[in-house]
């Protein structure tokens, strides 16, 4: 065993033995080298190996604190016993599975505060931008993008291991136009796709849309049920799959290497395209983002999607795929519905990209938004009833949270009289299984400010819902 893991091991044995509980602070790095007479160095991979395992977390300018030891959690998964292609649009909530409301609230949409987003930085770079800007930006932008912001991105994730060039790329009006464009490219009206089940309510209403239908791969703490895809390619059921494969929303699960890679595989030995929607890809709580599956594709079958309204700014509308084999359809069907995404958008975020500002921002949100899920967990542990299951992500922004004989439709609407938003787990499946679950966002600070629109006092209204929605149905 190394140094640094025997020295992470000493505050693994004090936090096993509660003599540091949850949310103490530990010995700043250069304090703890001394103690211990090791070096920075030493120190350091000791704290990065205690929080890639899930012990401690960062709080930026405050230091390290023992985070929640939440057993492993496992939530029922979908039971299915046969094979069931199901039209989504027979089974959607009264107002759709993913609802555009008036109501806004932190804890409903997925996304990050506004104090999160670099605002100063990017308006320097937009004034950049606009200050040089030619007569480029005032023409119809190119079908697949700006070369500038492909040519960005693709030197972005080399930083990530994922060695894409520009030509592979296509910027889109953002992930979930990335995706239209892909089930438009590889199925047509009638067509079956595999999803995952739970699945993001706005994945269920655009193919409802598209007047595609479905059938749900149940995912369990093991991960995705892929005896059971594989059985949907060979005997031909699916057209094609969609999959969040990191961080996904809304459970929080990470699937593990060996899956994303076997999803590859069997994308390219049954000849079935897989589109992977990996909007919170770069949102791992770890230093490093986790590997798509696309990085296993080498035949080209998976269609790879992301955008940069979960870890920049919804507002920008800003996306893009790399479509793989299916780059020809894809640019077509771009082609036909739009003339192109806005030309000073996509120099701006290039320009962002390119000065390095946005991996800073994605390193510093990352570091923030672990410390919010650790927060947001605790203050549940302490309000909910025992019984209650709360995930525990290793990225992304939402808590996955179910409990027992618990109305969470019931709870969905006595929450919007009270101005609370949530999402019940009625929007996440096609199914009547997930009636006891809901989502919340975390992307809010979780801060009690006296403030009775605070998100700390929608939280505790939340529990205090829920707690007489269960005291009411014993």
């Amino acid at each position: 065993m190394a140094l640094y893991e025997t020295l992470a091991q000493h505050f693994i044995d004090d936090i096993q033995a509660q003599r540091l509980p949850a949310g103490s602070r530990l010995p700043a790095l250069r304090t703890m080298a001394k103690q211990h007479q090791v070096s920075m160095t030493t120190a350091t991979k000791a704290y990065d190996y205690l929080q890639q395992t899930g012990w401690i977390y960062a709080q930026p300018q405050s230091g390290y604190f023992v985070a929640n030891q939440l057993e492993s959690t496992t939530f029922p998964s979908l039971n299915i016993k046969s094979i069931e292609q199901r039209d989504p649009k027979r089974f959607a909530p009264l107002n759709g599975y993913n609802p555009a409301s008036a109501l806004f609230s932190p804890l409903g949409t997925s996304m990050i505060s506004p104090e999160l987003q670099p605002s100063v930085a990017l308006q320097r770079s937009i004034k950049r931008v606009t200050q040089r800007a030619g007569k480029h930006l005032f023409q119809y932008p190119e079908t697949q993008g700006d070369k500038g912001l492909r040519s960005a991105l693709a030197e972005h994730f080399r930083h990530d291991n994922l060695a894409f060039s520009a030509a592979d790329f296509v910027i889109t009006n953002g992930c979930i136009d990335a995706v239209r464009l892909a089930i438009e490219s590889v199925s047509k009206a009638g067509d079956t796709i595999a999803i995952s089940s739970p699945c993001f309510s706005g994945l269920l209403d655009l193919l409802s849309a598209l007047s595609r239908k479905v059938i749900e791969i149940p995912i369990s703490d093991q991960g995705l049920d892929l005896d059971h895809l594989e059985t949907l390619m060979q005997q031909g059921l699916i057209k094609a799959s969609l999959f969040s494969t990191s961080n996904m929303n809304p459970s929080g699960m990470t699937l593990t290497v060996e899956q994303k890679q076997a999803l590859a595989i069997l994308s390219a030995q049954y000849k079935t395209p897989m589109i992977e929607d990996d909007v919170y890809f770069e949102l791992s709580h770890q230093k490093q983002s986790t590997l798509p599956a696309k990085y296993w594709d080498k035949a080209g079958y998976v269609i790879w999607c992301g955008s940069f309204s979960k870890t920049l700014a919804a507002g920008l509308r800003l996306g893009w795929c790399v479509p793989g084999r299916y780059l020809t359809p894809y640019l077509n069907q771009h082609a036909l519905t739009s003339f192109g995404v806005n030309g000073l958008i996509q120099s701006c975020m290039a320009e962002f990209i390119n000065t390095g500002e946005y991996r800073s921002h994605v390193n510093k949100i990352r570091t923030v938004l672990n410390q919010h899920i650790h927060h947001y967990q605790q203050f549940l542990l302490e309000h909910l009833p025992a019984t209650a299951k709360i995930s525990a992500p290793q990225g992304g922004i939402v808590l996955w949270v179910q409990i027992p004989s618990l109305n969470a439709v019931q709870l969905e609407k006595e929450a919007n009289k009270q101005g609370i938003d949530i999402r019940s787990g009625a929007c996440f499946s096609t199914h009547d299984f997930y009636h006891d679950c809901f989502r919340i966002n975390c992307g809010w600070p979780l801060q009690n400010t006296g403030d009775k629109h605070s998100t700390y006092q929608q939280l505790l209204s939340l529990c205090d819902i829920i707690k007489s929605l269960i005291d009411t149905s014993k």
